[in-house]
């Protein structure tokens, strides 16, 4: 009876549009008031208590303000236009460059929707210029910004090992492969269908790998990379080597994202005071002409500085903390009260004992692991239209894993498993959130760079645009079923057997 009323009030509840913790928090105390006896004010203020106060809970907000600094100081174009030069002459040209800067860029954001979204402002101007296949384009977005919960550091990762017990770390170390599979088999897919298309990504003159000054542009915009490169291994590092705890490393990487994040606004003006600083020192009279001319000039843009553009860049750089701040409040509010709400559901069914009559009911089927997988394949799939990723996990965790172990099914390995699921959700028709956050990126760029006499373009071009890549995630969820060591191997040798 409990189990009937809990999934008929969550339905309601979901259908009436309640905000996710308000739903699975009114669906907690309404179970308890009526199926137990037990004190719900002493119940509510120890779920909370319990919580908020565990250390490794505040390695989320830093994660998620490590990758707000990165999303809106401007280095999500530096590192596009960058990769750009590297992928351009493979058949796929661009669009190889969303799939590896959006991969790129989900290792700092973690989040597919802000990653689709970045990426696709600066990306569309560039492919309607050079008359690329726009619902090819747009699914190469879609399917690259999966890659942002996936590709280590990962918020829902670290949602996922809390909720579940799962080591963390090994939960990053399982992601790699994974990861790497799945930006693989896209580019494949891209590389195949422009071979056979080859109108669907146009092939530009200038992209080649046998000129000099072709390989020299490839190596210093690929500095431009370099920090937050060296930033994510320092990060990921101190993780894998046991030198941090993941809060820690996400603090590290706050300071990192923070410094990378000013010198990118500003570093045009302290480039130009550093040679105005070395005129004045006289040091430039022993450098060869080559380097001399370009310090000099550099020198004279900064002695004509005025009062008035050092506080336009103090002023855009406060205005890009405040947005960084801002963003990272909103999201870390959000998670935390979903979280407070699920881990509550999670006492509610616990101490009513619904998820264990799951768990009996399920294994009562005598269904395989195959099997059981495949429903929840499914069932993820489906929930993924009216559901955003981490209200998705934190609401069903506590009902399907007592079932999982039941079963037998490795929680480390389904972890990977639930991160596609969670991913192919948000960007499966007709209800994916990552589809209509491209789909306003669509309009947007339309409506600014696009030809007035152009087609609007509507959310069926996404719709078309994201199924080749959906077939490719259905595929590697196949693989890492049948090979599960794709996912287990690099954790079980950096860490140990289990």
């Amino acid at each position: 009876m409990a189990i009937i009323v809990a999934f008929a009030l969550m339905t309601v509840f979901f259908l009436a549009g309640l905000y996710v913790a308000g739903a699975i928090g009114s669906l907690s105390l309404i179970m308890m008031k009526f199926f137990s006896d037990a004190n719900l004010w002493n119940i509510m203020p120890n779920r909370v208590w319990e919580t908020y106060t565990r250390f490794l809970l505040v390695a989320i907000p830093l994660f998620i303000l490590m990758g707000e600094l990165l999303l809106r100081s401007g280095v999500a174009d530096r590192m596009y236009k960058a990769l750009d030069r590297w992928v351009g002459p493979i058949p796929g040209g661009l669009l190889h460059t969303n799939i590896a800067s959006c991969a790129v860029f989900a290792a700092c954001s973690g989040s597919s929707i802000a990653t689709a979204a970045t990426i696709s402002r600066v990306a569309l101007p560039s492919f309607r210029a050079r008359g690329y296949n726009e619902r090819l384009v747009v699914g190469s977005l879609a399917a690259g910004g999966t890659l942002g919960i996936l590709i280590p550091p990962s918020v829902l990762l670290v949602l996922y090992g809390l909720t579940t017990g799962t080591s963390i770390g090994r939960l990053f170390l399982a992601g790699f492969f994974p990861g790497a599979l799945l930006a693989g088999t896209f580019m494949l897919m891209i590389f195949i269908a422009a071979i056979i298309w080859p109108g669907i990504a146009p092939r530009t003159s200038d992209d080649s790998y046998m000129s000099i000054k072709g390989w020299r542009d490839r190596l210093l915009g690929t500095l431009s990379i370099v920090p937050v490169a060296v930033l994510i291994v320092l990060v990921l590092g101190s993780i894998y080597g046991g030198w941090a705890t993941p809060t820690e490393a996400a603090a590290a990487g706050v300071s990192g994202a923070f410094i990378i994040a000013i010198l990118n606004q500003t570093y045009e003006v302290v480039l130009n005071v550093c040679a105005l600083a070395c005129r004045k020192a006289k040091l430039l009279a022993i450098l060869p002409r080559r380097l001399r001319v370009p310090i000099e000039r550099a020198a004279e843009t900064a002695a004509g500085y005025d009062n008035q553009i050092i506080k336009q860049t103090l002023l855009s750089v406060f205005n890009m903390l405040t947005e960084a701040f801002m963003g990272c409040i909103k999201t870390t509010g959000m998670i935390m009260f979903i979280l407070m709400a699920a881990f509550t559901l999670q006492f509610a069914f616990a101490f009513l004992q619904i998820s264990e009559e799951m768990a009996r009911w399920v294994v009562s089927l005598d269904l395989s692991s195959v099997q059981l997988i495949l429903i929840v394949v499914v069932f993820y799939l489906v929930l993924g239209t009216f559901m955003e990723s981490y209200s998705m996990m934190l609401t069903t965790l506590p009902l399907i894993v007592p079932t999982l172990q039941a079963s037998g099914i490795d929680l480390l390995w389904f972890g990977v498993i639930m991160i596609i699921l969670l991913e192919a959700a948000q960007i499966s028709p007709p209800q994916g959130l990552s589809l209509f956050a491209l789909h306003g990126a669509q309009i947007e760029t339309q409506a600014i760079h696009g030809d007035s006499s152009e087609r609007p373009k509507t959310i069926n071009d996404v719709y078309i645009g994201v199924l080749p890549f959906m077939a490719c995630m259905a595929i590697v969820i196949g693989i890492l079923m049948v090979f599960p060591e794709i996912a287990l191997w690099l954790p079980d040798t950096v860490k140990g057997a289990r």
